[in-house]
């Protein structure tokens, strides 16, 4: 179907006066498709060999007919391609067209047609070759892109149509121009010398399905140096696969609104508009959007005119000013009826009723902003920033150069109505996002391998900006908890990557988009900043920026300018490159063992890679380049995390100049500024136990390294490197610890104990060994939430009290239960709901768990009419807590409805919240089995599926179910790629944990248990 446009006719007459009716469809492959039909006269009689001579000759005039008519429907004007101007884009000249119509031959076919009027051959081709390069051939860079775009945001007419010109160089000779395309039918296609205008005729056209190419063959030979200009209209879909230029809805008043937004990362650009969709290919864009006359846009740069559409007169032409050289992916336009907000050059948007909730975005927004030129000394370049907050986005939120894009919980946050982490939240993304406008989009990786210097840095520098300007939140030791040992679990697998990865086709590309790139990249950085210092980390990041600002780079050039810095500021020896290619060239990370000899004093320090099942790498044993830092019992120095030594790519390396006592004890890696784990000989072992377990002296050791012991020891048990024994020893000091940071991690490694124990005999002793750490911590914090909390204890509270209720603690679950019920019996629940939003998400879940269908559809109702980004996001999770299996299953398939309510974008936000629980795991389970081709078609995304497929197998752990999971991922391996192999590498470490862990653990809890009975 096509809309109002350049040509939008549908029916001609052919020479003979007859009408000729010409019917445009698409078909499967979305490739237009062009069927041409005749009425003969009635009356007149052939014999049927006359018949069929003049039915060949009629079709074949017709068919000619056709694509002269097709040839000279919409042109783009050349008269003034020497000077493209700003905000023409070359409408209809039909003496200076080639048209190319696409074939119709399904994707597996090669088929010619000749056309006689333009001698054009056009082809589709997809297997080109058995390995696919997908990257683009180099002979052509584009310079300036000039884009228009009418979206048509009506209920029946989700399509836009485009026109493009694009102003090319030409670096080597070639007859061939290729760029990239997926779902856009092209309706003309012209290219043309710059600077005089002359057309190149093009011979054949190519559709490349698979690398997702178009090719155009030239007759003649494209000069190098040269300038072409390349014209192009077309239409493409307003999907909604939340990808490329999509459509959204929401309601206001019970009146549904619509509205058109981008997302293009990594691989998307091109369903918006043809492109050499590639990040190292920067070019300018010059944007003009048509709108509806009672809606409004936005793009990455400020509106410099509008004017009325030349086709409808319900429309307005928004022109903006020419941006800097930037990569397609950060290309970025929306059109909405949003309100807005602004603050200098600074603007937030939002849906009018959920407008006052951007409020604390555009308030640090700003200072976000001032904190980073200060910290990365440059200035920021573009003339404002726009922050949008969407009804519908897959990520959650995206860098846009000049336009920020985010859901709404990433960037709305209601003072009373959103838990106090949510404000931290809004803070982490918001300067996530502004920090990319350095590390991204003014300087941007030459090709996805190196994204983590995005996505890393931006990582990183979230928690430096919050940390700045939100002093009192102390995130530097919340890194800790989220980068670092969040992303050792991934890492920890054989079907982990490198940080900086090879990859090719979209699938690939968007699967490293993960921990490993966000998390360990983040890590490393953190890593380098202490062992480099800030001085010498800051100043050779600065002059990184400089030099390779508005173009691209790899991570060879990071490197070369930190050692630079360094060596400038007197460390000669150091050469970055070495050390840091070992971290970011090798799959995983090492296990650094200290063993120390008591009686002659030294102390040997030997690496290994931590493998989560043991021996599967045997015969690839990397080494890296590991700085050291320690302090021991009568240091107690944990402020100086600079090296006191390296290994230097060695196995291992003993120190025989270390101080310390026959009985003191010595702790490696300082606040964990390393990425690595620690392991000690069991006398040292024996020693941190002693110091933790003293309510007195437990304190003289920093949180961040309490935090790291616990996590280090239980993941090191859970390997099979230390004795389970030892590591449950280290847990039971928390009964005592008050601060976040160590509780957090003993929760985290508490909580693989809790998920394999779950549907075991011996699961109500861990229960009570559990609630026994908790009770001083529970109880000092409590149920009441006083004004001006800070961050870190309202998180606190959350997890202690969420970990209480789940463990079935009487007091909480009857606290919590009688706090749901009187809301329930609130005359008007959704505007008066005294429950503290900070507590919410316990009261919610217990409410609904311990009720049955009358208290989860009095969630339901909640989750309908609350219009709270924070509100809907929590109740989407807690009516995962029912026990009722009937529930669970209406809950999934109602997730798979598009008239639910529930936004596509939270599928996985669903199937998570069944999954949580040792009930609603193998029912998540077996309606993504059962589901699995509906599933796929409705969130339209691999990577989504693989989420899906994370997280409802998590608490698989016996043999004969990870054989059932096997035979069910075999079909789809492929398509899945690596992220289903670390699915099936965790599981498969699951049943491994059980066959040799189980034992030992339900032995130790039987003697705690017994011996706090004798107490």
């Amino acid at each position: 179907m096509y809309p109002r446009g350049c040509k939008d006719s549908k029916s001609e007459r052919s020479k003979d006066g007859a009408m000729t009716h010409i019917h445009k469809t698409t078909n499967m492959d979305g490739n237009l498709q062009t069927e041409f039909s005749s009425k003969p006269k009635r009356g007149v009689y052939l014999s049927k060999g006359l018949a069929s001579v003049i039915f060949i000759i009629f079709t074949l005039a017709l068919i000619a007919t056709a694509f002269i008519v097709y040839n000279f429907a919409a042109c783009p004007r050349t008269d003034q391609l020497a000077n493209v101007t700003k905000y023409e884009l070359n409408h209809c000249d039909q003496n200076k067209l080639t048209v190319i119509p696409l074939s119709t031959e399904s994707s597996k076919s090669v088929t010619n047609f000749e056309i006689t009027t333009n001698s054009v051959e056009t082809t589709t081709e997809v297997e080109i070759n058995k390995v696919i390069d997908v990257r683009l051939p180099n002979s052509i860079k584009p310079d300036r892109y000039y884009l228009k775009l009418t979206p048509y945001i009506f209920e029946s007419n989700f399509t836009f149509d485009g026109e493009i010109s694009v102003v090319i160089t030409v670096k080597n000779d070639t007859n061939k121009v290729t760029f990239h395309g997926v779902e856009l039918v092209f309706h003309t296609i012209g290219l043309f010398k710059k600077d005089d205008g002359k057309e190149i005729d093009i011979e054949q056209r190519t559709e490349d399905m698979e690398r997702q190419f178009h090719i155009l063959v030239t007759a003649e030979t494209l000069k190098a140096g040269q300038q072409y200009v390349l014209n192009i209209t077309y239409t493409g879909i307003l999907n909604d696969n939340l990808h490329g230029f999509y459509r959204s809805s929401y309601e206001e008043k019970k009146d549904k609104r619509w509205i058109a937004v981008t997302q293009f990362q990594a691989t998307d650009a091109r369903r918006a508009f043809p492109c050499w969709d590639e990040p190292a290919l920067k070019a300018r864009f010059t944007i003009s959007l048509a709108r509806p006359a009672n809606m409004s846009s936005i793009s990455n740069m400020n509106i410099v005119g509008h004017q009325r559409h030349d086709h409808l007169d319900s429309y307005i032409w928004d022109h903006y000013a020419e941006t800097l050289p930037m990569s397609t992916y950060l290309v970025a336009f929306a059109v909405t009826d949003f309100g807005n907000m602004s603050r200098d050059n600074f603007s937030v948007w939002a849906r009018k009723d959920a407008l006052s909730s951007a409020a604390y975005a555009l308030d640090i927004g700003p200072k976000i902003l001032k904190f980073l030129e200060d910290y990365y000394k440059i200035k920021f370049p573009l003339p404002k920033i726009d922050m949008i907050a969407l009804p519908d986005f897959k990520a959650g939120a995206m860098e846009n150069w000049g336009l920020l894009t985010f859901r709404e919980i990433a960037m709305l946050y209601d003072d009373g109505v959103s838990p106090t982490t949510a404000k931290a939240r809004v803070a982490a993304v918001v300067a996530h996002e502004i920090a990319h406008q350095w590390f991204g989009n003014l300087v941007t990786p030459a090709w996805w391998s190196d994204i983590w210097l995005n996505e890393g840095f931006a990582s990183y520098v979230e928690y430096v900006a919050v940390d700045a300007v939100e002093k009192t939140w102390k995130l530097m030791e919340v890194f800790v908890l989220n980068e670092v040992q969040s992303v050792f679990k991934l890492d920890a697998l054989t079907s982990s990557h490198q940080i900086s990865v090879e990859v090719g086709n979209p699938e690939e590309i968007g699967a490293i988009f993960d921990k490993i790139s966000y998390g360990k990249g983040s890590a490393i950085l953190r890593m380098m900043n202490h062992f480099l210092t800030d001085d010498v980390f800051n100043a050779g990041i600065t002059d990184y920026l400089n030099a390779k600002k508005y173009g691209d780079a790899e991570q060879k050039d990071l490197w070369s300018a930190l050692t630079n810095a360094a060596r400038e500021r007197g460390n000669s020896d150091l050469d970055v490159a070495v050390i840091m290619d070992s971290w970011t060239l090798q799959t995983g990370f090492p296990v650094l063992t200290v063993t120390r000899d008591y009686e002659i004093g030294t102390v040997t320090f030997k690496q290994e890679r931590f493998i989560l099942i043991n021996g599967s790498l045997d015969d690839q044993k990397p080494v890296w380049w590991i700085p050291v830092s320690y302090t021991t019992a009568s240091e107690k120095d944990f402020e100086s995390t600079q090296p006191k030594l390296w290994l230097k790519g060695e196995r291992s390396s003993v120190a025989k100049n270390i101080s310390i006592a026959h009985s003191d004890w010595i702790i490696a890696n300082i606040q964990q500024t390393g990425f690595y784990r620690i392991n000690y000989d069991q006398r040292n072992w024996e020693m941190l136990i002693k110091i933790l377990n003293d309510p007195k002296r437990f304190e003289e050791i920093h949180p961040i390294n309490r935090a790291q012991i616990i996590d280090d020891a239980m993941n090191l048990a859970l390997s099979g490197r230390l004795d389970y024994r030892i590591a449950l020893d280290i847990t039971s000091y928390l009964k005592h610890e008050r601060s976040y940071v160590p509780w957090k991690s003993g929760l985290v490694a508490l909580g693989y104990i809790d998920t394999m124990l779950s549907k075991g005999a011996y699961y109500l002793e861990y229960q009570r060994y559990v609630l026994r750490l908790l009770h001083g911590a529970v109880k000092d914090l409590g149920w009441e939430v006083s004004t001006n909390e800070s961050v870190v204890r309202a998180q606190h509270r959350v997890d202690l009290l969420s970990t209480a209720c789940h463990l079935q603690q009487v007091e909480c679950l009857e606290h919590a239960v009688r706090m749901y019920t009187n809301w329930m019996l609130t005359p008007n629940p959704d505007t008066f709901n005294e429950i503290h939003a900070d507590i919410r998400s316990t009261v919610y879940c217990v409410g609904v768990q311990a009720g049955g269908a009358r208290e989860w559809n009095f969630a339901w109702e909640r989750f309908m009419t609350a219009s709270a980004p924070s509100e809907r996001e929590l109740l989407l999770s807690v009516l995962g807590c029912t026990r009722a299996p009937y529930l669970l299953y209406r809950y999934l398939e109602l997730s798979l409805r598009n008239d639910s309510g529930i936004r596509k974008q939270d599928t996985v936000r669903v199937f998570s919240a069944v999954a949580s629980s040792s009930i609603g795991e193998p029912i998540a389970f077996s309606f993504v089995r059962d589901n699995w081709q509906r599933l796929k078609e409705f969130v339209g995304s691999v990577s989504t599926m693989n989420s899906i497929l994370k997280v409802v197998t998590r608490r698989i752990n016996q043999a004969h179910e990870f054989d059932e999971l096997k035979r069910f991922v075999s079909s789809y391996d492929k398509e899945l790629g690596r992220p289903v192999q670390q699915v099936l590498e965790r599981t498969e470490a699951n049943v491994q944990w059980m066959n040799r862990n189980y034992k030992t653990i339900v032995s130790w809890l039987l003697k705690a248990d017994k011996e706090t009975v004798i107490e």
